[in-house]
């Protein structure tokens, strides 16, 4: 049997202004313009050759016909949203295998894990800890949180969040030193980077309003957490992700030498295998993260 149905999202429209009696609030409802409203509130009237709507001095009613319409309306969309919400309950459940690295894992989402397992109590998250490229079939994942830009091929990245860094290091090597430090005196110090990252303590000095002189003097890691335990160990400074090294800073292990924070080009994803579907469950995780890290950035 074919439906004859009027257009669904201007039913939707119509729906919204008619509970609350205003476009606007159907519009904020809806995300979307007032206008946008309007327009498909009177396409609707177009489709049906009839007036849904009395308008009136800055409110509206509804003809008695539209009445009706919009009472059974209601009821039909809220069934549709009661079995959207039950397939959705029965979809997230289960165990999702997610790769991170240790260095991630233990600030970041091991110690706030059983807030996302209370929001889903049917769905339950496997971490894999390992610093090697996660290949999904051959190590049977479904994800992986990894740290760097956003175009790692044959995968589709979710962004969770980019790094927002300042230097940090331990108090140890800036001893007798006042803070903040202005960037002349940050450039004393030798300073760590991550090899082929060189060009981010440049950018944090042009932010800072200097320029990084040729000569100084810097050591090279293969990875941030190389560099960040380098600080941590008073033998350098390094840009950190603020919101990772969180602990540190709160226990005075690490102090931060300057207010200028500078937003990479790189940072966390949630790479999960390519295809036409995208497992709501893995969605689910990577906006529950996403969430939890917005409130420490």
């Amino acid at each position: 049997m074919t439906r004859r149905l009027p257009n669904l999202k201007h039913l939707r429209a119509f729906e919204a202004a008619a509970r609350h009696l205003s476009f606007k609030q159907a519009a904020n409802e809806l995300s979307v313009t007032q206008a946008a409203i309007s327009h498909q509130i009177k396409a609707l009237e177009e489709h049906f050759g009839a007036r849904l709507f009395h308008r009136l001095n800055r409110q509206v009613a509804l003809t008695e016909e539209a009445a009706v319409l919009a009472a059974e309306l209601e009821l039909a969309l809220d069934q549709v949203a009661s079995a959207s919400a039950r397939f959705r309950a029965q979809v997230m459940t289960g165990t999702i295998r997610i790769s991170v690295t240790p260095f991630y894992a233990n600030r970041m989402i091991l110690p706030h894990l059983e807030e996302f397992h209370a929001a889903f109590p049917g769905l339950s998250v496997d971490l894999e800890l390992s610093y090697e490229i996660a290949d999904f079939a051959e190590r049977d994942l479904d994800g992986a949180l990894r740290y760097g830009l956003s175009d790692r091929p044959g995968a589709y990245m979710q962004l969770i969040h980019l790094d927002r860094v300042a230097p940090v290091t331990s108090p140890a090597l800036i001893h007798g030193n006042d803070l903040p430090m202005t960037p002349a005196q940050i450039a004393e110090f030798p300073l760590a980077a991550v090899a082929g990252q060189e060009r981010y303590w440049s950018q944090w000095f042009k932010a800072a309003g200097r320029t990084l002189s040729d000569d100084c003097k810097m050591s090279r890691h293969d990875q941030r957490a190389l560099a960040l335990d380098f600080a941590l160990a008073g033998n350098a400074v390094a840009l950190a992700d603020l919101p990772l090294i969180r602990n540190e800073l709160a226990n005075g292990s690490l102090v931060c030498l300057s207010e200028t924070q500078i937003t990479l080009d790189r940072g966390i994803h949630l790479a999960v295998p390519e295809g036409p579907f995208r497992d709501p469950r893995l969605t689910a995780f990577g906006d529950w993260l996403r969430g939890r890290i917005s409130e420490w950035i």
